[in-house]
């Protein structure tokens, strides 16, 4: 700067001058180039770090190329239902009840054809031992039996 005043400088060197010349050396491409390269030279990517796996995974699914390797396949092979999933547990159990409950109901019917006398059918005993179970009088007395 005091180089450019003394010599044959026909203008003064004022402040906008040193603004234009660092702003020209800011956007000189050589010196750009130069310094990215350094840092180019310097960074290196961690292979194995989460963010890294992670990226790479989440590119994989984004593929095109892969989506439809898969949907290939899936039409070559077809649609296989996933057998644990809760709804599915849900229904399977529902399913074995229903056809249990129809099992037992049609086995009671049989039963219940079967005996002559009405009184030792296992329906009429379970009536029977349901009535005295909700019978008030006997609840108070095994109450008060309790109670003393």
């Amino acid at each position: 700067r005091e180089i450019v005043e003394k010599c044959c400088s026909q203008f003064p060197y004022t402040v906008e001058i040193e603004r234009v010349e660092k702003v020209s050396q800011m956007q000189d491409a050589k010196k750009y180039r130069e310094k990215w390269d350094e840092e180019k030279q310097k960074y290196t990517v961690i292979p194995d770090s989460p963010e890294v796996v992670r990226v790479i995974e989440a590119a994989k699914m984004q593929s095109d190329r892969v989506y439809r390797e898969g949907f290939e396949k899936q039409k070559t092979e077809g649609y296989k239902m996933v057998h644990d999933t809760p709804l599915y547990n849900q229904c399977r159990e529902s399913a074995k009840i229903a056809s249990d409950y129809n099992y037992k109901t049609a086995l009671k019917e049989a039963k219940e054809k079967q005996y002559k006398n009405v009184h030792e059918s296992p329906l009429y005993l379970q009536n029977k031992l349901s009535a005295q179970l909700s019978s008030g009088p006997l609840y108070i007395k095994d109450y008060e039996k309790d109670k003393v």
